[in-house]
């Protein structure tokens, strides 16, 4: 791709893997529950559940334990798992807070598109100190087609005034990179579960934010942006 961004007037964040490190502690609640239940996940569950969202999970698993326990008893257990995990167990990842306060600073348009729920969100951006500071916030509740479709960038893009052609979106997940492309934002892929080669095309990968050529970037999006 091109050597700098071009258009781009704001930024839309994933959430899980992107803003925290907690792809593994969802993993670990679904262990718990699996383990609470006494029996085993589908083969390639935990490999398949990243980037998607809980809802889309629970189809799988309730197929898979038919007359077990109900969809609804699954989601709530999981949740529960991973809320009293989450505290403890997700972590920031590395320079992302100072990337997004940077972002609001200067009054770039930023917002965040995840499938994951709006009960586990908030708590965690409270914790960081970033809860005020976007535009708009899309969760799973928000949209009827979750990730990979395209429907939940659309939304963000909305929320912030924008195009979905005129936002960065920064995904970690094979499902969160195709909803991303798939909307028309031009992309930052974050590798905190994948390899680069998975998630391609992107315009750059990164390990974390704090990635000297993503700052390079970062600066040139505000220096263009209107403050």
């Amino acid at each position: 791709m091109g050597s700098h961004l071009s258009g781009i007037r704001g930024c839309i964040f994933d959430f899980d893997g992107t803003i925290i490190v907690s792809e593994d502690v969802h993993m670990r609640a679904w262990g718990d529950l699996s383990k609470a239940l006494s029996v085993s996940l589908p083969e390639g569950f935990l490999e398949l559940s990243v980037g998607m969202s809980d809802l889309q999970l629970v189809k799988i698993l309730s197929e898979h334990w038919r007359g077990l326990i109900s969809a609804e008893e699954i989601l709530t257990r999981k949740r529960a798992y991973y809320m009293a995990r989450c505290p403890k167990e997700c972590v920031p990842v590395d320079g992302v807070v100072d990337v997004i306060l940077s972002l609001h600073s200067r009054r770039v348009p930023i917002a965040i598109a995840t499938s994951s729920s709006r009960d586990e969100v908030m708590p965690v951006l409270s914790r960081l100190g970033i809860k005020d500071v976007f535009n708009g916030i899309c969760t799973v509740e928000d949209v009827t087609h979750p990730k990979p479709d395209p429907e939940i960038y659309v939304c963000a893009a909305r929320k912030i005034g924008l195009q979905p052609q005129e936002c960065l979106a920064f995904e970690d997940s094979v499902a969160g990179a195709k909803s991303a492309r798939a909307a028309g934002c031009q992309l930052i892929t974050v590798l905190t579960i994948y390899e680069e080669e998975r998630l391609a095309p992107s315009f750059m990968s990164v390990k974390n934010f704090k990635d000297s050529r993503i700052l390079a970037q970062l600066n040139l999006i505000i220096s263009n942006c209107p403050t």
